[in-house]
């Protein structure tokens, strides 16, 4: 998955553009190995906004090309996104555009040879020079199949902007669960009351349930579908409905937001698998082992409070399946399938081989497992707020919903316990650094999901981590992560990451005095450069030291210059600082300055 050109007319948070000058930037790919796009500017300059804009779109697309999600059409703003990626091994290049909040989608397949611009009034894209370069087709059906398998993103802190945008379509695939349930609820009642009502003869009871069906069927949106064994006589069945509809799965979001919850599935996920994804599990404990003295997982915990979610049928599936991996991967025996299982159990898990046995027997292809867990996580939306509800309905930004993860969670992973590679002892993974989680979550989903046409967002990724791991964090993610299928996106502050990515692969934020957020070029060769070349040429810093000594040494050398200290009371003043180009070049002077005057006296 690749990202080509993004172009936007109305206002998205600080990033605005008009009809006359649309905003447009165009990503250039980089030459001689993959480099991720590296966002840097002041606080302010609009870079996060610029990732919650690209989350923002595709979050809309995968709102509104689900039959089964309600997309409130009212976006601020209108859009292009070009994109490429592949389809069943075939490269194609896809066009996103929303006018009125209409989106439509188009392609064109590989390879392409020039720069294009679209035409919207021919249907074709043409270099600058008039040249016909490809036909774009209507996608009409299954759109999915053309947006990236997965957006994941991540924050450092609680970035609330981004955070509620993934909150969007969370929202709507809990409504899908929710509707479902209602249903099998609402439908038991009235089936048992008509049962009742059938041997008095009373077909009041019958046209009630079956006026119930009929409207749940006709507004299901693609919900529900009739019973397979009435699939070739609805008129029959929709007059006497004697089984309930059936559901339809609902589908994952594309998108995730990956807070510390999710981190611990992923991290239980990617350590304990050894079926389908043992390549990926193989790879994710070689850099636990190499990189943060971690060989193992010995178990873990998921405690779940799903009383209220006893109606619906996919999370009576799950906590089901969930109870006997528990039961197995301790050896102990199964509960009854007639026996009625807690829906607020804490449920413990002891990895060996009874462990991977059940996970086989019950899970087959072991994603499942990981599937089972997503959807426990989105139920997360029950716990939201009445207002945070209705803000997270509309598409267009009203403001940000700050609690969207707090609160008491249908599920939480915890007292994953782990073994230390040196010592050989067993602790509890939330003892590990903050540092040590964040690379582990950031590494884990890269890995996790580096094998899809995924688009990863990572605002300021290395915030907790060491110098050492911030001068080696590109080249970890060179070495463990396929970059061949990926985009992957990041903003920083840091001129080591910087360091780590090409030039034109730099956008550069800045606002102008009308509060205009501009993309520029850098003017410099950013992939090997030093650490002072970067502070002063990208960043903006005129100094590479501290306010306060650099305070503290300006008013020492202006005494000095004023004559209010000799040079050798400054230079021995100047012993109390390390080292800088400032207090190097004054020092020099200072001494050149002395040696000249004692050759004069002499």
């Amino acid at each position: 998955m690749r990202l080509n050109r993004i172009r936007l007319t109305g206002h998205y948070k600080s990033i605005t553009g008009t009809v006359e000058e649309p905003f447009i930037y165009r990503f250039k790919q980089s030459e001689g190995g993959y480099s991720p796009l590296c966002l840097v500017g002041l606080n302010g300059s609009g870079k996060s906004n610029f990732i919650e804009l690209i989350a923002d779109i595709f979050g809309y697309a995968d709102r509104y090309f689900n039959p089964q999600f309600k997309c409130t059409e009212d976006l601020s703003y209108d859009f292009e996104i070009d994109y490429e990626i592949l389809v069943a091994s075939t490269k194609r290049f896809i066009k996103l555009e929303s006018q009125k909040s209409k989106l439509t989608m188009r392609y064109f397949d590989g390879p392409r040879s020039t720069p294009y611009y679209y035409d919207k009034r021919q249907g074709f894209a043409s270099d600058s020079f008039g040249g016909l370069v490809e036909v774009w087709r209507d996608v009409l059906s299954e759109e999915h199949e053309m947006l990236p398998s997965n957006i994941i993103a991540y924050s450092s802190g609680h970035n609330q902007g981004l955070s509620s945008v993934f909150a969007k379509t969370e929202l709507q695939y809990f409504d899908v669960i929710r509707k479902q349930g209602v249903f099998y609820r609402e439908y038991k009642p009235r089936y048992d009351k008509a049962m009742e009502a059938q041997d008095a003869e009373d077909d009041s009871v019958w046209e009630g349930l079956s006026a119930y069906v009929q409207s749940t069927y006709k507004n299901s949106n693609g919900l529900f579908s009739v019973p397979r064994s009435y699939q070739n006589d609805l008129e029959s069945y929709l007059k006497f409905p004697e089984e309930p509809l059936e559901p339809h799965e609902a589908k994952l979001p594309i998108g995730l937001f990956t807070d510390h919850s999710l981190n611990n599935v992923f991290f239980i996920y990617l350590i304990a698998c050894r079926g389908v994804n043992k390549v990926a599990s193989h790879k994710f404990r070689k850099f636990l082992s190499e990189h943060v003295n971690l060989i193992g997982i010995c178990s873990f915990d998921i405690d779940l409070r799903l009383s209220e979610y006893k109606e619906f049928e996919t999370v009576s599936n799950i906590v089901r399946r969930l109870t006997e991996l528990s039961c197995e991967s301790q050896n102990l025996p199964l509960p009854d399938i007639n026996e009625e299982i807690s829906y607020s159990p804490k449920l413990h898990f002891k990895i060996g081989k009874h462990f991977l046995k059940a996970m086989k027997r019950l899970y087959l292809d072991e994603t499942v497992f990981l599937e089972h867990l997503l959807k426990l996580h989105h139920l997360t939306a029950k716990r939201w707020s009445r207002d945070e509800k209705r803000t997270l309905k509309s598409s267009k930004y009203e403001r940000n919903v700050p609690n969207v993860s707090g609160g008491l969670m249908p599920m939480r992973v915890q007292n994953i316990k782990v073994m230390l590679r040196e010592p050989n002892v067993e602790t509890l993974y939330d003892r590990l650094s903050d540092g040590e989680h964040q690379l582990i979550q950031i590494l884990g989903s890269l890995m996790l999901f580096d094998h899809q046409q995924t688009l990863f967002i990572l605002d300021e990724p290395e915030s907790h981590f060491n110098p050492e791991w911030r001068t080696e964090f590109i080249e970890l993610i060179n070495k463990y992560v396929d970059l061949n299928n990926l985009e992957l996106i990041i903003s920083t502050h840091s001129p080591f990451v910087l360091s780590a990515c090409k030039s034109e692969r730099v956008l550069q934020f800045e606002k102008n005095e009308m509060g205009k957020v501009l993309l520029k070029p850098v003017d410099i060769e950013t992939y090997g450069a030093s650490f002072d070349s970067l502070l002063t040429s990208v960043f903006d810093l005129n100094v590479l030291i501290s306010q306060k000594p650099l305070t503290e040494i300006r008013a020492g050398l202006r005494a000095y210059d004023e004559e209010l200290m000799d040079g050798e009371e400054t230079l021995k003043w100047l012993e109390l600082y390390g080292d800088s180009f400032e207090v190097n070049l004054r020092r020099s002077q200072i001494k050149r300055l002395l040696s000249a005057k004692n050759r004069e006296e002499h």
